[in-house]
């Protein structure tokens, strides 16, 4: 009787809950359906019918900055086309005009078996949903557009998508719905015509979908073979891998693609949009799409599976677990078959909840008297076995001990036989400075018979002389005898993991100084104190100078060295009070607290420069010489809030590397007028291009063997509004930071070539003129393409145009720079290095590049006349140029003395204030024309 009620007490919760399926229950059904379906799912084809181009890391490094122009994604279709793909899914919005859609849309009229996508998204507020769609060029030209819509689950995680979906109607089908359509031309249907570029607003309609499309659990062994974009576009090796294959376009890249939280995520692989849609394409042609049960029907077989385990109960003792499991696993079995053999997901955690409940209950009521009867009894059991797995003791209302547990013989050093009987007391002092609070404790237990628990960690030391961390609970005995049960709970482990994340959070991994949060709450207590004691707080902002050099030269592992050896140094020279942390990259703040006055303040700065200026020696880095610049910034003199502190320490540092480095500055207000004025040379660069502000200027060079000119090096000058000429290095730094440099660049090289054009026109024989380029124009290839369409739009002889790089530019990526320079060689330009022997590695890469023409920095052309190390540097540079077959221009030539000593080590060229300084395109008429009548006679 007892255990019939059990079972139909059950019967209510779990028809309402196979109903209503509330979010717990669900989420435990999908937990099911994700272990269940892997179990009963076919073998996977031999080969996948899917692939996934990539838009991934590589592809970006080789074609720059997405989005890219459309054109590229036109000779990718056309690729594939030749490849002879089946069918194509794009899962990129071309949502907005863009540069090459004219040609994207010939690619997709030609392939005619490709598919856009159309994504649900929220409108402007009280306009309802809008469907972003492909731009209407593009949708004319498609096979099919198929919506990329999916839904979130319960646990957050994507499974399905919908048949068809689309604003008032499902009329859009699936990206793989229509992919697998396109892969039959016979039933293949237009793609419905946008109305608006870009989307369409339904207002007040909604975003409708049919047809759930529950796809498998994601596992590895079905996953699409992926190809990289830049691999496709330039492989032909690849078609025979896409052939036959419905290919499915997406970004994989980190920061262009978040991914979707699908089962498999929990791996910490969240899945590319694009790698989603080919799998459930390949769900669709595989027969593994499910669709879930109805609520009626799943309530009818929840009902069912109960009563049919119901029906298997017994009184018989041997068979009651065996049955009972049995019961328990008809759920689960019901659920599998029908995943397998009619492709319905039937949830089975309600009904399984429903029979574990009716197990439990009819067992629970059937002891129910027997616990009752019990309970008394088994006080004294429960309250002793209560931490059993810890060390446990009990003792009597007198202190003395009754009982121990192995774990606590560990932690006393000796067992029952030798202790029993003994005070516990006088054992606690041996192991423990907080035995006394213990004790007490013990006693008040006793007294009042409640439980406690010792407030925080007890530090005890094992008779072994192991070291722990103990929680100590105590509970009553609740007997005429009375006494104390005491818990031992080893929490080391945890309490040394909590240290170590505490540590983590506010330290630097690298170099273990204290990091940016732990600085900002000791510079704010350091304000506090000296506001009371009338010290000084000084902030030193401190970056190394070279720093970046040396970590592109020599990588990332020689650079996390030398920053552990910088803080090393760091460390030693402040006292124990101070704060020396990690600010980010090559950058470190030291926080002096309670400084006598700014004399002091700039003793130990100076001492900080000169630590820092010594050479790295270790095992593995040897001879690396550091620099670095200092800002200073004084509190409360200069401010009493601890970011502007930090904010005027930076501006300080930055002024200085600005004066040249290798010193300290300390904040003044003018710097803050600096920092406007840099702000106004960033907003006045925006619009100068487009004003026509730029000219260039051009310096002469002169071939030393016959006096004759032989080129001539262009120099940007900006004629600001205002300022009047303003020379190039008081705004490139600023094009630098603001990025408006790859323009400039741009144009310089345009207006070169159109210059050489006019004087062409004029009649004048032309000589080749040098163009200066940044390391902003060699990150990708486009400065390639832009060389080649000014040369063409001049129609130009290559030779007369040679690009500049300075070396540092070259060494920044020597293998992707070797590659770029091979390509502007080939248009027949010619490369120049400027500034050659001031950077790193110069010889180890100078046969890689191809290089015509070495440039000598005029800081070795100054001093060559006073012999030395200069004179050395030129003479071994003129010699290794001209043994590599290379061209060799000295820079900065202003006296006779210095052209005299040039000659006769046999420099090729020269140029400087003793020939010319930099002259407008007007004044460099005399001189074309002077080499024109020389080259008369």
């Amino acid at each position: 009787m007892q255990a019939r009620t059990g079972w139909l007490l059950v019967i209510v919760p779990t028809a309402l809950a196979a109903l209503a399926n509330p979010s717990p229950l669900e989420r435990l059904d999908l937990l099911l359906y994700d272990s269940l379906e892997p179990l009963v799912a076919p073998a996977p084809a031999a080969e996948p019918p899917a692939v996934i181009v990539a838009i991934d890391e590589p592809s970006l490094a080789a074609l720059g900055r997405w989005p890219w122009d459309r054109d590229v994604h036109g000779r990718l279709l056309d690729r594939l086309g030749e490849a002879g793909a089946a069918a194509v899914g794009v899962s990129i919005l071309f949502a907005e005009p863009g540069a090459g859609d004219s040609q994207l849309a010939a690619a997709l009229a030609r392939s005619g078996r490709v598919s856009l996508p159309v994504a649900p998204a929220e409108a402007p507020v009280g306009r309802g949903v809008q469907a972003l769609l492909p731009l209407p060029a593009l949708a004319a030209g498609a096979a099919a557009l198929g919506h990329v819509d999916v839904e979130l689950d319960a646990d957050a995680l994507v499974r399905r998508t919908f048949r068809h979906a689309g604003l008032g109607s499902a009329h859009w089908p699936a990206l793989s719905v229509a992919v697998a359509e396109a892969t039959r031309p016979a039933s293949a249907s237009p793609p419905p015509t946008p109305q608006a570029v870009g989307l369409i607003i339904a207002s007040p309609t909604q975003w409708v979908r049919d047809g759930e499309m529950l796809l498998p659990y994601p596992q590895q062994r079905d996953a699409p073979p992926v190809y990289s974009y830049i691999d496709v576009l330039r492989a032909p090796s690849l078609a025979g891998a896409l052939a036959g294959k419905a290919v499915f376009v997406g970004a994989m890249a980190a920061g262009l693609d978040a991914g979707l939280a699908t089962p498999d995520a929990a791996n910490g692989h969240p899945m590319p949009a694009v790698e989603f849609h080919a799998r459930a394409y390949q769900a669709l042609l595989a027969g593994r799409v499910y669709s879930t049960a109805t609520p009626a029907l799943t309530l009818a077989a929840t009902l069912l599976l109960l009563l049919a385990a119901m029906l298997l109960r017994t009184e018989r003792r041997a068979i009651q677990i065996p049955l009972a499991a049995g019961g328990l696993l008809l759920p689960f079995a019901a659920s599998g078959l029908l995943l397998r053999e009619a492709q319905l997901w039937l949830p089975p955690a309600a009904a399984a909840g429903g029979i574990l409940g009716g197990h439990l209950l009819s067992l629970v009521l059937r002891h129910i008297d027997a616990r009752r009867s019990l309970r008394r009894a088994r006080h004294q059991a429960d309250a002793t076995l209560r931490s059993i797995a810890d060390g446990v003791v009990s003792v009597d209302r007198g202190g003395n001990i009754l009982f121990i547990n192995p774990v606590a013989e560990a932690l006393l050093g000796a067992g029952l036989a030798e202790l029993g009987g003994q005070p516990l007391a006088p054992l606690l002092v041996r192991f423990t400075a907080d035995a006394g609070q213990l004790e007490a404790l013990i006693q008040r237990c006793i007294a009042s018979g409640r439980q406690f628990q010792l407030a925080g960690p007890l530090a005890w030391a094992g008779a072994g002389g192991a070291r722990h961390m103990l929680t100590v609970t105590l509970a009553p005995i609740d007997s005429d005898e009375g006494g104390a049960v005491l818990a031992f709970h080893d929490v080391t482990e945890s309490v040394a993991s909590t240290t170590r994340l505490i540590h983590e959070a506010t330290h630097d991994p690298l170099t273990g100084l204290p990091n940016r949060s732990l600085l900002l709450d000791r510079l704010h207590r350091a304000i506090a104190r000296s506001a009371r004691s009338g010290s000084v707080v000084a902030v030193l902002f401190i970056d190394l100078d070279r720093f970046k050099r040396i970590n592109d030269s020599l990588g990332h592992h020689c650079g996390d060295l030398v920053l552990q050896a910088v803080a090393r140094r760091l460390l030693a020279a402040v006292r124990a009070e101070d704060t020396v942390s990690r600010w980010g990259g090559d950058e470190f703040i030291v926080l002096l607290d309670g400084i006598a006055d700014r004399r002091s303040v700039a003793d130990i700065a100076g001492k900080l420069i000169a630590l820092l200026d010594q050479e790295i020696d270790s095992v593995d880095v040897r001879g690396l010489l550091l620099a670095c610049s200092i800002g200073i910034s004084i509190g409360p003199d200069d401010s009493q809030d601890a970011d502007t502190l930090l904010s005027m320490a930076d501006k300080a540092m930055y002024q200085g590397k600005t004066d040249g480095g290798r010193n300290f500055t300390f904040y003044s207000a003018e710097m803050n007028v600096w920092s406007r004025d840099r702000l106004s040379t960033e907003s006045a660069l925006r619009g100068a291009l487009s004003n026509g502000e730029f000219e260039l200027f051009y310096q002469p060079q002169v071939s030393l063997s016959g006096r004759r000119l032989v080129g001539l090096e262009s120099l940007i000058r900006w004629r600001r509004p205002g300022f009047g000429l303003v020379p190039p290095d008081q705004f490139i730094p600023a094009a630098e930071e603001s990025g408006y440099i790859r323009s400039i660049g741009e144009w310089v090289i345009r207006e070169a070539c159109a210059q050489l054009a006019r004087w062409s026109a004029e009649g004048f024989t032309l000589v080749p003129v040098a163009i200066n380029v940044s390391s902003r124009q060699c990150a990708d290839m486009a400065i390639v393409d832009t060389i080649r369409d000014a040369l063409a739009h001049s129609r130009l002889d290559p030779q007369l145009l040679k690009i500049e790089l300075t070396e540092s530019t070259a060494m920044h990526k020597p293998d992707f720079v070797a590659e770029l320079l091979l390509r502007v060689a080939e248009l027949g330009v010619g490369i120049s290095v400027d500034d050659f022997g001031t950077g790193y590695s110069s010889l180890s890469y100078l046969k890689r590049f191809p290089v015509s023409e070495l440039k000598i920095d005029r800081s070795f052309v100054a001093g060559i006349t006073h012999g030395g190390d200069d004179a050395a540097i030129v003479q071994g540079t003129i010699a290794l140029a001209h043994g590599l077959g290379k061209t060799v221009v000295a820079e900065g030539v202003e006296t006779d003395e210095q052209l005299r000593f040039l000659t006769q080590l046999g420099c090729d060229t020269a140029q400087g204030y003793l020939f010319a300084r930099p002259l407008p395109a007007a004044e460099v008429r005399g001189w074309l024309e002077a080499e024109g009548a020389s080259g008369q006679a």
